[in-house]
Formats: structure tokens, C-alpha cells, sequence
């Protein structure tokens, strides 16, 4: 991510330089900045943490769950695969760790196939017998460490029920063979639906729908629910046919009467950040109605994101720091809480956009509660996002909105309006 990121702001400074040369004398010097804003660009940021991340998906055949796991730092500042010698696991009769262990042994880990040299992410299969897939059964993990000292274990749960053993196909990646983990596609990436058991003709359902970005946590007006979409268009593919989601766009595959998954396809590189329309959509979050109306009615993207970020600024170094971590959060969040729209635009998305990493992440049950403690900058929050039923993901929760919110989301939104980004 760095990598692209230091391209991206390349390309950038050729941009914001001319901009700063042709400004009038009626433009405010880098002197006139507001205060804070120098004082906060001249001040060392803390070092970032890694967040490291698992997906999973699996297959039951015959007496056995065979389980697929990928684990990366999203941030790409942690390499697994020289930090990482295996992966211990554990069967146990719940949740804790005072509860009976049924299961224990451990795996190396391997690089995923098809994965870039820099990705630094590995990846494991597991196969459980299928008696120990039952309620209330957990399956702890825990990545072993090559220099162990005081980092925090890597750990990760994954609860273990019966109606996993009726699942028998798994989407693949066709120029790799490697298993789909993720809720995305790009629009030139081609899929194969790999069935062991009986083969049945996989349906392919298209939706050309368009999602409003989240509202902000003040809001009390509601989204409208993915769920009573209809397809616009369908397509029929049989045996190990090759599987193209060549529109963006919302997809839903089903076997037969079986729903498999949905998938949302976009263009580009995403979860990347690589053109400048896709630099100007999330800016949403940062302005006004007037401001937006004039971002997306822009005939040159490139020359608006410069003006947007230098308007804020007041100089290019500031510009090129608010860049860099403003992009980088929008990219993590398109990896991370992608669902049946882009990770940007959803609810946690727009959260961790906006607030950064939050201090601390507690899931209870199908409640995610995210907290920011206070600092010196910043007061205490909190956010409450409950898991919402969707025909199309796992991945979709939504934010529980106050109108208390208000202050908070406003005193936030102009710190980084007077060139101030809490890292």
C-alpha cells in the first residue's frame, strides 16, 4: 500500500505544483495557515499499528470440513510470511479458554498462491472432522511467531456450526485455483464455481443498482435495503465454465435454487485507489452540499482533488500528508467492510475514514462496538453497528445513528477542514 501510495502522491505534486505557482497574490500564503494545522504538520505522528486480518470459506465432503484461511495486515506494514513460522489451533467446547479442548495441532503456513511478493500475506487449510462441527464448538487460531518477545498473539475464533457441513462448492479464482476469501471482484477477474460433490448449472444474477455513500451517525434518515432488489439480467453457466463479472455491479450466484454468494464487482484496481473520480467520491464525507455539487459536476477530476486538498492545506506538504492518510484509510476500508458496496461507502467505512483505526474493536455476538478513547485532540466516542440480514453478504452492518453524534462527527470533519489529520 505504501508503494502505491508514494506513486499516487507522485502524480499528485506534479498537479498541486503548477496549482501553487499560478496562484494570485489574493491567495492565502503557506504563513496564513491556521495554527493548529502548522503546528500539527510539524509534530511527529505516532508509528501506525499493523491490522491484521482473516478470511476464510470452506467446503464439507463426505466426513470432513476442509477450512481455507488467509491472514494479511491490511496495511501492509507487517509481513507475515517472514514474521509468521506456523499456525496453531484449537477445537474447543466454547468460546473461553477454560472450556474443554477437543482438538488441538498445529500447520505451517505458506504463501498464497498467485499472492504479489510484497502482499506479505500467508494462508493455511485445515480439514476438521465433522464431529466437531457443532454448536457450541469454537475454533481458536493463533499465528506462531519466528522471534517470540513481548508482540501481542495474533489470534482469531471462528464458531463452528452444523449447517456448514451442507455447503460442497466453493468459488475459485480461475488464474490461480485459489479460493475467493473476499467479498469483491475486479471486472476483469474470472471465477470458477467448484462443486464436489453433484454438479448442478450456476446462475448468475446481475443488479445495476447504484448505493448512496453512509449518512453521517447524526442522521435519522434510513437507507434503502439491498434486499428488495431485482436483476436486471441473468446468466447460465455450466460444469467448470469460467465465470466473468465483466460490468460493475452487484451479483448474486446461485446453484441451482441454492444461493452460493454475491459479489460486488468493480473496475480499476480496487480495492485500490488509482484514478482521480475514485479520489474524488469519498471527499463526500469532508464536505458540503454546495462543495459535492461542484466536486462531481467537474469536467477535470485531477485538477479539482488538487484544489480541494490545497484549499484545505494552505501548502503542499500539508496537502501530500492529509493525501496519504486520507487515501489509505479509504483503501483499508474498501478491504475490509466491503459488502454490498464499496467499504467507503458503508457505515463502518465512513467511520474509520473520517476517525481513523479505532482505539479498541469488541464483537459480541452480531453487535460490532468500536471505541475512541480520549485524548488530548479528542473526547471520547463510541459506535454501535449491529449485523444486518442482506441477500448478498455476510459483511453489512449498520451504524445505530444519534442525533448525539452531531458534535463529535462535526469537530472531526473540521479538523481535517483546518488541515489536521488524527493518525
Amino acid at each position: 500500500m505504501m508503494k502505491r501510495l508514494t506513486a499516487m502522491l507522485s502524480f499528485l505534486v506534479l498537479l498541486v505544483l503548477p496549482l501553487l505557482s499560478g496562484c494570485s497574490t489574493a491567495s492565502a500564503p503557506p504563513s496564513r495557515m491556521p495554527e493548529r494545522a502548522l503546528l500539527r504538520s510539524t509534530a511527529p505522528s505516532k508509528p501506525a499499528a499493523p491490522n491484521v486480518t482473516m478470511q476464510h470459506d470452506y467446503y464439507a465432503l463426505e466426513d470432513t470440513l476442509h477450512v481455507f484461511f488467509k491472514f494479511e495486515d491490511t496495511r501492509q506494514l507487517l509481513n507475515l510470511q517472514r514474521a509468521v513460522s506456523g499456525l496453531e489451533y484449537i477445537v474447543r467446547a466454547g468460546s473461553s479458554e477454560r472450556d474443554a479442548t477437543l482438538l488441538r495441532d498445529s500447520v505451517r503456513v505458506t504463501a498464497p498462491t498467485g499472492a504479489a511478493a510484497s502482499d506479505g500475506a500467508v494462508g493455511v487449510q485445515l480439514k476438521l472432522p465433522a464431529k466437531l462441527v457443532a454448536v457450541p464448538n469454537v475454533l481458536q487460531l493463533r499465528l506462531l511467531q519466528k522471534q517470540r518477545g513481548q508482540e501481542r498473539p495474533l489470534r482469531f475464533y471462528m464458531p463452528l456450526k452444523p449447517e456448514m457441513l451442507q455447503k460442497d462448492f466453493m468459488v475459485l479464482q480461475a488464474a490461480s485455483g485459489q479460493p475467493l476469501l473476499r467479498q469483491y471482484v475486479t471486472t476483469q477477474e474470472p471465477l470458477v464455481l467448484k462443486q464436489y460433490k453433484e454438479e448442478q448449472p450456476t446462475q448468475v444474477l446481475y443488479y445495476n443498482a447504484e448505493f448512496v455513500p453512509a449518512l453521517p451517525p447524526m442522521s435519522t434518515r434510513q437507507e434503502p435495503s439491498p434486499n428488495l432488489l431485482k436483476p436486471t439480467d441473468s446468466t447460465t453457466y455450466t460444469g467448470q465454465d469460467t465465470i466473468r463479472l465483466e460490468k460493475s455491479g452487484l451479483y448474486l450466484l446461485k446453484r441451482g435454487t441454492e444461493k452460493v454468494r454475491g459479489l460486488t464487482a468493480q473496475p480499476n484496481a480496487f480495492p485500490q485507489i488509482t484514478k482521480a473520480q475514485e479520489m474524488l467520491e469519498p471527499l463526500i464525507y469532508l464536505t458540503t452540499s454546495e462543495e459535492r455539487d461542484y466536486l462531481m459536476k467537474t469536467k477535470d477530476p485531477k485538477a479539482t482533488v488538487d484544489e480541494f486538498w490545497l484549499k484545505i492545506a494552505q501548502n503542499s506538504e500539508v496537502a501530500r500528508s492529509l493525501i496519504k492518510t486520507f487515501y489509505s484509510r479509504v483503501e483499508e476500508a474498501n478491504k475490509l467492510y466491503t459488502s454490498h458496496k464499496p467499504g467507503w461507502a458503508t457505515d463502518r467505512g465512513m467511520i474509520y475514514i473520517v476517525y481513523g483505526p479505532p482505539s479498541n474493536i469488541s464483537r459480541v455476538g452480531n453487535t460490532e462496538t468500536w471505541i475512541y478513547r480520549e485524548t488530548d485532540a479528542s473526547p471520547y466516542v463510541k459506535f454501535v453497528f449491529n449485523k444486518k440480514e442482506n441477500t448478498f453478504t455476510e459483511n453489512y452492518y449498520e451504524l445505530i445513528r444519534h442525533r448525539d453524534y452531531g458534535e463529535s462527527w462535526y469537530s472531526t470533519v473540521a479538523k481535517w477542514r483546518a488541515g489536521i489529520a488524527e493518525t
